[in-house]
C-alpha cells in the first residue's frame, strides 16, 4: 500500500490505504499547430511551456473506532487544506515531488459506516521536481553547476559580499551594482530580494533576462566583491 503527502500532511494521519499505483501520465506540450493550404507541413508556434497532468489515486479507508461521517469530514479537510498549489509527495516515487491543487468534488463510498473508497484527482503542473534540487550548493568561481536533465532550471541563487560585482551563469551575466552581506537572485519569480526588502535596482541582467540553469555543464564565475555563491537548481523533468 502507497501512501500520499499533500500539503505537509500523510495520509496515514487519515488512516488512507491508497490500493495501487497511480498512472504516468506525462505532460502535453503546449503549442498551437497551424495548417496553410497550399503549403508542406504544418506551422508550429512553441509556447516552450507545458499543460498541467493529473495525479490520480484510488485510495480506502476505514475504523472500527470513528464513523464514517467523521473519517469523510477529515478527508474533506485535508484535501482542500491548501490554497491553490501545495507540495505532493508519494512513496511510488520518492525522489520527486510536484506541486498540485484539489479543486474537484469527491464521492466517498459508504461501506457500513465505518469504511469507503474514493478516487482523488489532483491537478499538478506538468514538472516533477528532484528532491535533491532543493540543496543549496555552493559552487566556487570557475567550477561548473551540471543539470542532469534536458530542460531549463529556473534556481534560486544567494549572492554573498560587499560592493560591486559580476557574476556569470553560463551564458548570463548578472551586474551588481551594490551588494550588502548578501542578495537573493530568484530564476522562477524573477524577482531579486534580500530577506523581505527588494534589491531589483542593485543588479542588471543581459537582455533582461533571469539565469536559467542548461542540460549539462552551466560554468559560474564571479568577480571581486563578490565572496561566494550558493544556488539552489530546481532541477525538474516531466
Amino acid at each position: 500500500m502507497g501512501v500520499i503527502i499533500f500539503n505537509g500532511v500523510s495520509s496515514i494521519e487519515h488512516g488512507i490505504l491508497v490500493e495501487h499505483p497511480p498512472n504516468y501520465d506525462t505532460a502535453e506540450k503546449d503549442c498551437e499547430v497551424i495548417h496553410v493550404p497550399g503549403r508542406n507541413g504544418d506551422i508550429v508556434i512553441d509556447s516552450n511551456s507545458y499543460k498541467n497532468v493529473p495525479r490520480v489515486y484510488n485510495i480506502a479507508v476505514g475504523s472500527t473506532s470513528r464513523p464514517y461521517a467523521v473519517i469523510a469530514n477529515e478527508i474533506t479537510g485535508w484535501l482542500h487544506s491548501a490554497s491553490g498549489y501545495a507540495r505532493l509527495e508519494d512513496s511510488y516515487e520518492p525522489d520527486y515531488y510536484r506541486l498540485a491543487m484539489y479543486k474537484e468534488a469527491r464521492s466517498l463510498s459508504n461501506t457500513f459506516g465505518h469504511a469507503g473508497r474514493a478516487t482523488i484527482n489532483f491537478d499538478c503542473k506538468p514538472q516533477r521536481f528532484f528532491k535533491s534540487g532543493d540543496t543549496s550548493v555552493v559552487v566556487p568561481t570557475g567550477q561548473p553547476i551540471w543539470n542532469p536533465t534536458f530542460f531549463l532550471a529556473l534556481p534560486i541563487i544567494t549572492v554573498n559580499g560587499n560592493g560591486a560585482g559580476v557574476l556569470r551563469i553560463g551564458s548570463y551575466t548578472i551586474t551588481i551594482s551594490e551588494l550588502d552581506g548578501y542578495l537573493t537572485i530568484n530564476s522562477d519569480i524573477e524577482d531579486t530580494y534580500k530577506g523581505t526588502v527588494n534589491k531589483n535596482s542593485s543588479i542588471t541582467l543581459t537582455d533582461s533576462e533571469y539565469p536559467k540553469l542548461v542540460g549539462g555543464n552551466n560554468v559560474i564565475s564571479f568577480t571581486s566583491g563578490i565572496t561566494s555563491v550558493s544556488i539552489v537548481p530546481k532541477w525538474w523533468t516531466l
